[in-house]
């Protein structure tokens, strides 16, 4: 079973891409922000509570909460295809997952980056907006949230893509090409 992170600047299709993946090989897509929204909407949860607090204080959930909340799911998904979504977002995050992974005799397999100009970022978020209707825009599409987006991916993200060189498991996608093209090659790499 395969365990795949995928990374880029935020538009570059990791989205897509994950549906592709999920609708395709059947992956499971673990997303920290579904995993913290069922917690907090779960009564009998430990953590429901503390998560609730915590983000009506407007906090970010700490890394070992989230953490603990990935490692329960990956044990329960042990035997499944996993991609995970928004996860990790700096570097203290990807060492404690491969350290959790490693204590369950698991490892990632691939780190994927879907490179991208982030000028033509902008374009296409620009596109997006203008190809969706408003309510079904998300609401972060617009150029000013992009912008601060991309600064703390450069920040805080754009460090991790080295740390997954060294261990020997980065690859690299043109996400300029087509979305399909894309797809293709995120199955070359992954099969």
């Amino acid at each position: 079973m395969k365990k795949i992170v995928l990374l880029g600047a935020p538009g570059c299709g990791k989205g897509t891409q994950s549906k592709f993946l999920v609708d395709r090989l059947n992956f499971f897509q673990l997303s920290t922000g579904d995993l913290l929204r069922d917690q907090t909407s779960n009564k009998n949860s430990k953590y429901g509570q503390q998560i609730n607090l915590i983000m009506k204080k407007g906090d970010l959930v700490p890394d070992d909460l989230v953490i603990n909340l990935i490692i329960e799911k990956i044990i329960l998904l042990k035997n499944e295809n996993i991609i995970f979504d928004g996860f990790p977002r700096n570097i203290k995050q990807a060492e404690v997952l491969d350290d959790s992974l490693e204590n369950i005799s698991m490892s990632l397999d691939f780190a994927i980056l879907i490179d991208v100009d982030f000028k033509i970022l902008e374009q296409r978020i620009e596109n997006r907006i203008k190809e969706t209707e408003n309510h079904e825009r998300r609401d972060d599409d617009n150029i000013e949230t992009l912008l601060k987006r991309i600064e703390v991916y450069k920040t805080n993200t754009f460090p991790i893509i080295e740390y997954y060189k060294k261990k020997g498991i980065l690859r690299n996608v043109d996400g300029m090409d087509t979305i399909d093209n894309v797809s293709q090659e995120i199955l070359k790499i992954i099969n």
